[in-house]
């Protein structure tokens, strides 16, 4: 019936899955939950995962870190059922009937691929602040045009031939458009997508200054995307700018202008209150210091 999965990395997914684990008996379904350890360097967190026991429950220890991408591909292709239940490692469900919703929606038999959404707390501290102002605008559930845009890696269930038609990764960097990139994959391939509000919430964020670092990686990603898959790239938002910006001659002017500004524009992206629109200012020369291989 379903197969829960779940990447994991430096995470102690103990709560995750005693949560899901509670769910899935109370539904009364065939299940299994499924975790790959992405060869994790933190020891708490890897022996507390090796210490989970429970009925239905594996844990899968890689011997070498080959990505969230490709763990994601070995999770589906060891799965045994042909629904996956994606959740990341640092998600919990936001409520309580979060797997009922789910198997309410697979009798409905109308989809190949939904995601229920994420949401985040009310408050962080000030060194997470850059990553939960971005994710709150940009992640926590917002209708929008294309729904396959709205695909969240971070949980969303799938038809385990779709998934294994149409994999994860396929880009440079490990981090960065990848949901978007697989989300334009089920587009090409004209899989049915469906996006409703059953959220998790995101515990993992990463420090002010990582983030920028995550998404120097999504801008390099995006440039990949527009040279090597330019249709994929015209969804892009940044990639419609930057295009913009080169048409107006105003491409080496705004990267030189980048490279002197810099470290203004960290010093308040690393603060107590970074801006959302230095951010994008911050992309958008980071991009145009970009140079085609």
């Amino acid at each position: 019936m379903l197969s829960v999965l779940i990447p994991v990395y430096n995470w102690d997914i103990g709560n995750l899955v005693n949560a899901l684990h509670q769910q899935c008996v109370a539904a009364n379904i065939e299940f299994e939950i499924m975790a790959v350890d992405d060869f994790s360097t933190d020891l708490n967190s890897k022996n507390a995962n090796s210490a989970i026991h429970l009925p239905y429950f594996q844990l899968i220890e890689l011997k070498e870190n080959v990505g969230n991408a490709e763990a994601r591909n070995i999770l589906a292709r060891t799965a045994k059922f042909k629904w996956l239940l994606f959740l990341d490692a640092d998600m919990i469900p936001a409520q309580d009937d979060f797997i009922r919703l789910y198997l309410e929606q697979i009798k409905e038999n109308d989809f190949d691929i939904m995601s229920g959404g994420i949401l985040y707390e009310n408050e962080v501290s000030v060194e997470y602040r850059l990553k939960w102002l971005h994710g709150k605008k940009t992640e926590e559930q917002i209708p929008g045009k294309d729904p396959y845009l709205e695909i969240r890696g971070n949980n969303f269930l799938v038809r385990k031939e779709i998934f294994l038609q149409n994999p994860f990764g396929g880009l440079p960097e490990n981090y960065g458009y990848v949901d978007t990139h697989f989300g334009l994959k089920l587009k090409a391939a004209k899989a049915r997508v469906k996006i409703i509000d059953n959220p998790c919430i995101h515990l993992g964020l990463e420090t002010n200054s990582k983030f920028v670092e995550k998404h120097k990686k999504a801008v390099r990603n995006a440039f990949w995307m527009m040279n090597n898959q330019p249709e994929m790239a015209e969804n892009l938002k940044i990639i419609r700018t930057y295009k913009k910006m080169k048409r107006l001659g105003l491409k080496k002017t705004i990267g030189f202008l980048f490279q002197k500004l810099e470290k203004t524009l960290l010093r308040n992206l690393h603060s107590e209150n970074p801006s959302l629109f230095q951010f994008q200012l911050y992309k958008l020369g980071y991009i145009c210091t970009l140079k085609t291989e």
